[in-house]
């Protein structure tokens, strides 16, 4: 069996920055743990496999190189993408609507290409965060507000006051993997705000199978959230760039806008690979 598939690298207008998705077509002949080996071969934080719906214009699922995830935001906007590009159905239109097991995902797509989308609503669990355990894990640093958020995947987030500190993190993999399995999330978003208001992020998913997560979608989702929560967004703004992948030289951009209880996530998309999969 062939497959045709593209990667994508989202959250930027620049081929090979951003975060790269794989988006697997025709997806309904495959199995789960087919699935689940090609994302493990692929390597990549996440592999997406497009099915057909009943609900929507298409299902989505979403594979980890370890396991399946409900809902992820780079592969949401970088699956719109390659949808868009593969399927002349889907080329024109401005809003779509994705089914996956978080639920029904609408996505809007502006005049300039950049896909905006709406995440599952953000929730703030009552899970404590062990604050030795996640200095063991993440660095003895001034640990500010950690808390874990359901935006479809479970993420722990917390800010730093220094910009310094953000790019020079002591990681600790195997410690953070106890702490995310304490804590039953992905992983960690860690946030700063600098100096000219502007958002800094990376995140952390080794129980995953990702070290660190380029530029991470649903881990912005739960940032904004806890921007939010912490009224930093009088600071920031309701709507603004979060900057991300400069640790990793991928640079990655993405828009965050928090509208009442809603926040959505989005950016732009570059295809790098336009190939297929021989099984």
């Amino acid at each position: 069996m062939k497959f045709r598939f593209k990667q994508v690298d989202v959250f930027t207008n620049q081929a090979f920055r951003g975060n790269p998705v794989a988006v697997v077509f025709g997806a309904d002949l495959l199995s789960d743990n087919e699935m689940q080996t090609i994302a493990s071969w692929m390597n990549l934080s996440e592999t997406s496999f497009v099915q057909s719906s009943r609900k929507a214009d298409y299902r989505l699922r979403i594979f980890t190189p370890k396991y399946e995830i409900p809902f992820a935001g780079h592969p949401t906007v970088g699956s719109a993408h390659a949808l868009r590009e593969a399927n002349a159905k889907y080329g024109g239109k401005k809003s779509l609507l994705q089914e996956c097991e978080a639920g029904l995902i609408p996505i809007r797509v502006d005049d300039g290409g950049e896909i905006l989308v709406r995440v599952p609503t953000p929730k703030f669990l009552a899970t404590k965060i062990d604050a030795t355990s996640l200095r063991e894990a993440m660095g003895d640093l001034q640990w500010a507000d950690p808390a874990v958020i359901d935006v479809g995947p479970k993420w722990m987030v917390a800010r730093l006051e220094s910009y310094d500190a953000l790019y020079d993190l002591p990681v600790d993999a195997e410690r953070l993997t106890a702490l995310s399995n304490e804590t039953d999330s992905i992983g960690i978003n860690v946030y700063t705000i600098d100096s000219h208001d502007q958002v800094h992020v990376r995140a952390f998913a080794p129980a995953a199978g990702v070290f660190e997560d380029p530029v991470c979608g649903s881990g912005n989702a739960a940032v904004g959230a806890h921007i939010r929560a912490s009224k930093l967004d009088a600071v920031v703004g309701r709507e603004y760039v979060a900057h991300q992948g400069a640790a990793l030289g991928r640079n990655g951009e993405v828009r965050v806008r928090l509208d009442g209880v809603d926040v959505f996530i989005g950016g732009n998309c570059v295809t790098a690979v336009d190939g297929q999969i021989t099984l």
